[in-house]
C-alpha cells in the first residue's frame, strides 16, 4: 500500500465504532510519551534491547515506543522483541481469567508496508486465526487477540 492510498483510506479516532479500539486510540495509540514513560521503557531492557532502541532510525521510533506503550497500559508481558517485531502476552493469567483485561496477546510490527514481501507477510498474519484485530497505522502494524471483539481491522491516522 502506498502511503497515499494510506491517507485516503485511514480513520481518525472518530472513525472508529469499537470501543475497545477506540479507548486504546486515545489512551494508548496515540497518547504523548512523557519522561516518566521513557524512563520505565529504559528500565528492564537488556544491554541488546536498549541499544536497538537508542540506536532505532527516527521512523522506527514510534515502534519502539509503542511496544513500550501497550505494556504499560495493559499489563503485559513482552515475550519477544526485536528490530521488526514484538510480540507482548498477558502477563497475570488470573486477571486474563476474571475477565478484567481481554486483551490476551498483541503483537506489534514495525513498518509492515516496507517491501512487497513485508505487505505480503502482513495482510498473510492479519488472516490468521490467533487475532481477531488489526490497527494498520502505516509505519506500525498491530495484530491483537482480545475475547469478545469480533474480526475487525482498522486503518488509522
Amino acid at each position: 500500500m502506498t502511503r497515499l492510498k494510506y491517507w485516503i483510506m485511514a480513520d481518525t479516532q472518530y472513525g472508529v465504532h469499537s470501543p475497545f479500539v477506540f479507548e486504546m486510540y486515545r489512551k494508548v495509540l496515540f497518547a504523548s510519551v512523557g519522561k516518566d514513560l521513557r524512563d520505565r521503557m529504559r528500565q528492564g531492557l537488556t544491554e541488546r534491547e536498549a541499544a536497538m532502541v537508542t540506536s532505532a532510525p527516527r521512523r522506527d521510533r514510534a515502534y519502539h515506543e509503542l511496544v513500550y506503550k501497550l505494556r504499560d497500559h495493559y499489563g503485559l508481558q513482552l515475550v519477544c522483541y526485536d528490530e521488526d517485531e514484538a510480540v507482548l502476552k498477558q502477563a497475570d493469567t488470573d486477571t486474563a481469567r476474571r475477565g478484567d483485561n481481554r486483551l490476551e496477546s498483541v503483537k506489534v510490527v514495525c513498518r509492515p508496508h516496507r517491501s512487497h514481501a513485508r505487505e505480503l507477510r502482513w495482510r498473510a498474519q492479519q488472516g490468521n486465526e490467533k487475532y481477531n484485530v488489526s490497527i494498520d497505522m502505516y509505519d506500525v502494524g498491530v495484530l491483537m487477540m482480545h475475547r469478545g471483539q469480533i474480526r475487525q481491522h482498522f486503518v488509522l491516522r
